[in-house]
């Protein structure tokens, strides 16, 4: 968290409301025939899954790696478009610098499939997710690829204070609620010397990483999390996550979702969720 490469709020990891901008299904799919048991989902996202569930088996680092890539793809520009990946932004921005492996992966298995690498970087983090032991988390297809670079300066520094994060995500559509249960990915998350957030790192569990957080016995922790679980505004939630796994799937799973179609009409994209398992 010291270090410039760690200054992100989600710098650990390994998350507006639904802006109005339109997405449109992707037309650069040949091969993607529809198969009927995934509800009118192409068929190529089964392969997808099958490839990146061997590569996340174990909760591995590129799943943790693949969870932080929906917030550093979305957040910024308010829209999921993949720009993380084809503006370049994982390998010139100091914040993304941890994500390079998987960004170059998710990168050429786009590239491979023949899909959108918007919707590659939100398969991986709902299957990354689960891979880490979370919850099952909503997937849709038909988002937009932009190679245009989203604004800097969006993503809360890893020092930020608990008023700077809700502010940053207030503007962009999230309550305090949903900022802390998104914060909860850290769970399986590590910092920049390899040391865990919690002890339990291989697996998203909020009844660890939240009280380990909030009374120092984690192995590590960021300032970030720490200014959050000791803020009046937010300890009372940062406390109940800690105390109920179910009360925070029930607050992480829409949170997710919320922002996994940020910049998009949800109706117009297409239900892919049967691939996570």
């Amino acid at each position: 968290m010291q270090s410039a490469i760690f200054k992100t709020w989600w710098a650990s990891l390994c998350y507006s409301s639904l802006v109005a901008g339109i997405a449109v299904p992707s037309n650069n799919a040949a091969s993607e025939t529809l198969d009927r048991r995934h509800s009118g989902c192409p068929a190529v996202w089964t392969d997808i899954a099958a490839d990146l569930n061997q590569l996340f088996s174990g909760c591995s680092d590129p799943a943790r790696q693949a969870i932080r890539t929906i917030f550093h793809d979305c957040f910024p520009g308010s829209n999921c478009d993949g720009s993380l990946i084809l503006a370049g932004e994982c390998t010139s921005r100091p914040e993304n610098a941890q994500m390079i492996p998987v960004c170059d992966t998710l990168g050429d298995k786009a590239q491979q499939y023949n899909v959108s690498t918007a919707d590659m970087i939100q398969a991986a983090a709902a299957l990354g997710t689960k891979a880490c032991g979370g919850p099952s988390i909503a997937f849709k297809i038909g988002r937009k690829d932009s190679s245009t670079p989203s604004p800097t300066g969006q993503l809360p520094a890893g020092n930020a204070t608990a008023a700077t994060q809700i502010a940053a995500f207030a503007s962009k559509g999230f309550s305090a609620n949903e900022l802390i249960a998104l914060v909860g990915a850290h769970s399986a998350g590590k910092n920049l010397a390899g040391t865990a957030l919690d002890t339990t790192v291989n697996q998203l569990d909020s009844t660890k990483f939240y009280p380990e957080t909030q009374d120092a016995s984690a192995p590590a922790s960021l300032d970030s999390d720490r200014f959050l679980s000791n803020s009046t505004a937010t300890k009372t939630i940062w406390k109940g996550f800690g105390a109920s796994a179910s009360a925070w799937h029930a607050a992480f799973v829409p949170a997710m979702e919320k922002m996994s179609v940020m910049g998009n009409d949800v109706l117009t994209l297409n239900d892919c969720s049967s691939i996570i398992s």
